[in-house]
């Protein structure tokens, strides 16, 4: 366990919140489309529209960009709840590798998957979370059925159009992506574990 308090999430929380707050005065009432993605982009869209755009800083700003209060609400719940929970755990710099990992990965699905509209939002990263803690609960040998069920869901339900305004592309690619890090962080861990066992027995 690492000392002292999560401090990254904490951070991240208040980047969220202060851009939700200041976006429209720093940048204005279309702060969302500036700061967004479009995987539907094109060069006549760009034209007709000033905040349309592809730049690659959008595959992070992205994240942190909310649409509502009741969208930040929630986000920020989750990425308390698990933030508290993971940062402790794996540390800080681990922690904020998964983050933005899983961020990336959420941006990459939907630059893959999605063909129209402007996506953003924490819960992609957030996803990366989830299934990083599903891993975790297996490792333990714990129940991982509360986090099946959010998947299914959050990523299964709009997939479907069920559950309209979601963003199932970014859920899947940051679960995705969150996983394979995780995975990839045991891994680390248990050739360690190994190398020292092995040790052990050489001495």
């Amino acid at each position: 366990m690492s000392a002292g308090p999560p401090i990254a999430t904490y951070v991240l929380m208040a980047v969220n919140i202060g851009l939700f707050v200041l976006g429209p005065v720093l940048i204005g009432n279309a702060w969302e489309g500036y700061l967004g993605l479009w995987p539907g982009y094109t060069d006549e869209l760009g034209a007709a529209y000033m905040d349309v755009g592809n730049e690659w800083y959008r595959w992070i700003t992205s994240g942190f960009v909310q649409f509502s209060w009741l969208h930040l609400l929630f986000n920020m719940i989750a990425l308390w709840q698990l933030g508290t929970v993971l940062e402790p755990s794996l540390g800080r710099s681990r922690f904020l590798l998964l983050y933005f990992g899983s961020l990336l990965g959420s941006s990459a699905g939907v630059m893959l998957l999605a063909n129209a509209g402007v996506h953003g939002g924490a819960s992609g990263a957030i996803f990366g979370l989830i299934a990083a803690y599903g891993v975790i609960l297996k490792r333990l040998r714990l129940p991982v059925t509360q986090v099946v069920v959010i998947a299914v869901i959050f990523i299964g339900a709009p997939l479907l159009g069920i559950m309209s305004g979601v963003s199932w592309q970014g859920h899947l690619g940051g679960a995705v992506a969150g996983l394979v890090i995780m995975l990839a962080m045991f891994r680390g861990v248990d050739k360690r574990e190994a190398a020292l066992r092995s040790g052990r027995r050489a001495s």
